[in-house]
């Protein structure tokens, strides 16, 4: 259907309107990257249950630093921790673990730029929609490919990574036509909390379905998760559409509403992405290192954070359901106050959307490279270290209003193809980080050695931050205007609206 055809077609006589169909599309996005998230971490857990223990670890190792004494944290119990009841069936030393778990991020890294350029090409809708629901059918092939041989579940791992890959950037894509400007800030930090939210779901699920009787134990992590994928995809197909002008619930007044405060011209034709100009871009350049030094400190806490504590503090904290997910239901309700925050500074116009998006990376950098350095300075007092690595964690929800938005700010129509180059440079952390830590820490975890992992952890961070204040842009680029339509038809935007429908009138500055 054309673009023309889709502007007609959105003006026709609807029998049966929708209030507020942006909300559906945001609820909808959430519970998207909930399915995703939990589909990628599920086998994080699923794996102690899978290997046998007794026949891969030699239990006389002991490999802890003697630094600090074995430690407890008074207002934190172990009420929710995991055990298998008993040994799993696979020999799989710890090293090819390593190797399983880190197989999801071969195909993760190639598909995130096709993955943009086929949302803006054809549909955001059915790539993330089929993306998911792909990932969701090999999920539940997990066990029979893990009875079969190692290899085929690391392939299998590697192909869920590929289908996950094209996930964010297609979601990119379609924020940048469904959200209007003055609620992007909310908008898009609920829809991205479905990835905290997932991974706090699903580990203690995944948990109880391994201690449970289900389909054997473990393979009832992978089949559970996998039909909950199947079943938001069938939600997915019925409550969303590719942009506003296309759903047929929604009324011509929300319509009017959102395409009247948006950079992006819905009824024009995309014209080819400007490659060069793209990757010559300043901003964008600033946009990409930012990114990669996110993704540096979130990757060195996520999968480093739980051998800090085991192995030199003493303190299993991968046991611990509290310490795994109350930070991050902390960032969440952070981001979400600081995005209905954000949105009312530029709707009222007390601050330009450049700033706020500087002022929020900038707290979410400095913050955390600060809670880090507070971890240096905690030595062995493992209460102030959980404290420290909370707020780090938390304040990280500012980065929801930050740089997670520049790639819309730039280019809502190359939305997609920006966040699938960021994607690509920073999820290559997810290699690097574990390599560097590997390296300092091997054969010597103490504080001291740690110390190095996390000071350069705060050196990338606050480099990086610095990077996006001074070269970062909120205006959207000249490369990023596309050629106008030839079409005679009346604009969305042209038509008149009523703001006081809305609230106040929204700001265009930047």
């Amino acid at each position: 259907m054309k673009n023309t055809d889709l502007l007609n077609h959105s003006f026709h006589k609807r029998r049966y309107e929708l209030p507020g169909v942006r909300y559906i599309f945001a609820g909808s996005g959430f519970l998207g990257f909930c399915v995703i998230y939990a589909i990628r971490v599920n086998i994080n857990v699923a794996i102690v249950a899978m290997v046998n223990s007794t026949a891969v670890y030699d239990v006389d190792n002991n490999t802890h630093s003697q630094e600090c004494s074995d430690t407890s944290i008074p207002f934190i119990t172990n009420g929710t921790s995991y055990e298998p009841r008993t040994d799993g069936e696979f020999i799989w030393s710890p090293k090819m673990q390593g190797i399983i778990l880190g197989s999801f991020y071969y195909g993760y890294c190639i598909s995130q730029i096709p993955g943009g350029r086929m949302a803006e090409i054809y549909s955001g809708k059915w790539v993330f929609g089929l993306g998911t629901l792909t990932t969701a059918l090999l999920t539940l092939m997990t066990p029979w490919a893990a009875r079969i041989h190692v290899g085929l579940l690391i392939a299998l791992r590697a192909l869920e990574g590929l289908a996950q890959g094209i996930t964010m950037p297609a979601m990119h894509s379609m924020l940048g036509r469904w959200l209007p400007d003055s609620e992007k800030n909310v908008l898009n930090t609920v829809v991205y909390t479905g990835i905290n939210i997932g991974t706090v779901a699903a580990m203690p699920l995944a948990g109880a379905l391994c201690n449970s009787d289900w389909f054997g134990g473990w393979p009832s992590a992978f089949y559970v998760i996998g039909i909950v994928g199947i079943a938001w995809f069938v939600l997915w197909c019925i409550c969303v559409t590719d942009t506003p002008l296309t759903h047929p619930f929604i009324s011509q007044s929300e319509l009017r509403y959102i395409t009247s405060d948006q950079k992006i011209e819905l009824n024009t034709e995309l014209p080819p992405i400007p490659w060069s100009k793209v990757l010559t871009s300043v901003p964008f350049l600033a946009l990409v290192v930012t990114q990669l030094g996110q993704d540096w400190s979130f990757y060195t806490v996520l999968n480093d954070l739980p051998t800090y504590f085991a192995t030199v503090l003493h303190f299993k904290v991968e046991k611990n359901g509290f310490l795994s997910s109350f930070p991050y239901l902390l960032q969440t309700a952070v981001g979400l106050v600081v995005g209905f925050v954000a949105d009312a500074l530029i709707r009222k116009n007390i601050a330009t959307t450049n700033f706020v998006r500087k002022f929020c990376n900038t707290v979410s950098g400095f913050a955390f490279s600060l809670g880090l350095i507070l971890v240096c300075l905690a030595g062995c007092n493992v209460t102030l270290n959980v404290i420290c690595f909370m707020f780090s964690t938390a304040i990280g929800g500012f980065c929801y209003s930050g740089y997670m938005l520049s790639h819309l700010d730039l280019s809502p129509e190359y939305a997609g193809t920006l966040m699938g180059i960021a994607n690509t440079v920073s999820n290559l952390t997810g290699f690097i980080v574990p390599l560097i830590v590997g390296t300092l820490t091997d054969q010597q975890q103490t504080l001291h050695q740690w110390r190095y992992v996390f000071g350069i952890t705060v050196g990338v961070m606050s480099s990086t931050t610095v990077i996006f204040v001074l070269f970062s842009s909120a205006k959207k680029q000249d490369w990023a205007k596309p050629v106008a339509s030839n079409s005679s038809q009346t604009s969305v935007k042209e038509l008149p609206i009523n703001y006081t429908d809305y609230g106040t009138m929204p700001s265009n500055r930047s």
